[in-house]
């Protein structure tokens, strides 16, 4: 297939939808972050409030839980809730590719995915109604998230192309949880959770203009039957399982590593970090917003770098920026490791936690187009949408770490803990180094048979 006559380049070099894709993707994580950063206040303070009409589907749930937990507070149950609403969004992003692949086109699947969200946004604005919809904008949000990605990926034919569009439209992605939270919240506090529900559905409503604006571009890409781009000859046209399976779980890796960032990497900090600069006190939330911010600027310094590497050929390719990713993971808890290990118990200076912030910022700008690169341009053409929600399952899995490890933190030295962390993401970049030779390895004998063949001729 080719996609340069399918999807004409603007002088970016990007595709033309591109951009309305990135606008659509900011959109759908400005309606997410949003809600999430309101959601276990709204929880707490209304819909499991003691003396009101409680949601439907309260009652089962909060007996559900307590028969596997113990009695529950309202702050419990609201933090299950939270942690099932996660869960469902992301087990809901390989169902939604599998739409995509077999029973509906992407967009079918897409405007799909965004009236689920819209719908359970308009239940969510009253109590009666708000859990039942919380479960359809967490399954809408989670179909519309890996058909778009394979979209995006779609446009591109070049795997290093590929690469500089996932990292460009990360930082559309970031934009959205960055500000999403600034918006809702101010709306939550001035109006009511009603209106930062309205806020949300309208950021969900431009999205999906957004989409069907890009619509003309991607009529004759999606048109086109579903086909491997690899030469029929190739012995992973039908898809490169170990490719895929061993970059998945070093993806998991990495992120469960990473993940600790939004959980007890902050009550470390606000224990053991001189929090101020210049006398000024710097709130500790302020350090995830830190984390968004550095993810956003380092995209375009990545970007740079790859591309001089690769004017001295130096091509990386996904699985060394991968590995790389992993080692930038360790990297980061590893500068909390050495600190904690060196500091006598004294308070640590905040360039600490900037380092550590700074060097999973690069992880994640390395790891996350890479890996997306890597699955759009090695799974099989009719299930890629399923291997992308395989992808996605990252923040699943991740989540599944962070709790239980999370009970160690405390109950050993916290070097000790920010070391497990480092050895975890190490471990993903150990397990791509065998691929990562081997591939090299062929692309060298492939080199010299080649230019023996043509001294031959």
């Amino acid at each position: 297939m080719d996609d340069a006559k399918i999807t004409p380049m603007r002088a970016s070099g990007l595709p033309r939808p591109f951009f309305s894709l990135a606008a659509t993707e900011f959109s759908l994580r400005f309606s997410l972050a949003g809600v999430k950063s309101i959601l276990t206040l709204v929880l707490i303070d209304h819909v499991l409030a003691d003396g009101l009409p409680g949601s439907v589907g309260a009652d089962g749930l909060q007996r559900m839980l307590e028969s596997l937990f113990g009695p529950l507070s309202a702050a419990g149950l609201a933090s299950q809730i939270y942690g099932i609403t996660t869960a469902l969004l992301y087990l809901s992003v390989p169902v939604g590719g599998f739409l995509g692949d077999r029973l509906t086109r992407r967009s079918g699947s897409i405007y799909l995915g965004g009236l689920c969200i819209l719908a359970g946004l308009a239940l969510m604005t009253g109590r009666l109604l708000f859990l039942p919809g919380l479960a359809l904008f967490a399954v809408g949000t989670g179909i519309v998230k890996g058909n778009l990605s394979v979209v995006v990926g779609a446009l591109f034919a070049d795997g290093a192309a590929r690469r500089r569009g996932y990292a460009i439209y990360l930082g559309f992605l970031n934009g959205g949880i960055a500000i999403g939270p600034l918006v809702c919240g101010a709306l939550l506090l001035a109006g009511g959770w009603g209106y930062a529900c309205g806020a949300a559905a309208t950021a969900v409503g431009l999205g999906l203009l957004s989409w069907h604006l890009a619509g003309r571009h991607l009529a004759r890409l999606e048109a086109a039957p579903a086909r491997d781009p690899r030469p029929a000859g190739d012995d992973t046209a039908r898809g490169d399982w170990p490719l895929l399976l061993t970059a998945l779980l070093a993806i998991y890796l990495c992120f469960a590593a990473y993940e600790q960032v939004g959980n007890l990497f902050l009550v470390w900090a606000r224990a053991r970090v001189t929090l101020e600069v210049a006398g000024w006190p710097l709130p500790v939330s302020w350090l995830l917003a830190l984390d968004g911010v550095f993810t956003i600027l380092l995209i375009p310094v990545v970007q740079f770098g790859l591309r001089r590497l690769a004017r001295f050929r130096f091509a990386t390719g996904p699985i060394w920026e991968i590995a790389l990713g992993c080692v930038a993971c360790a990297c980061g808890n590893g500068v909390l490791a050495v600190a904690e290990a060196t500091s006598g118990g004294a308070p640590l200076p905040l360039a600490a936690a900037l380092g550590y912030l700074i060097c999973i910022d690069l992880a994640i700008v390395l790891v996350w187009p890479a890996g997306l690169s890597l699955v759009t341009g090695s799974a099989p053409a009719r299930a890629v949408g399923f291997w992308v929600g395989m992808f996605y399952l990252h923040g699943f899995f991740a989540s599944l770490w962070v709790g239980p490890i999370g009970a160690w933190y405390g109950r050993i030295p916290a070097a000790q803990f920010w070391l497990l962390h480092a050895a975890v993401a190490l471990a993903g970049a150990v397990l791509l180094l065998p691929l990562g030779l081997a591939r090299a390895r062929r692309r060298s004998q492939a080199t010299t048979t080649s230019a023996c063949a043509n001294a031959c001729a």
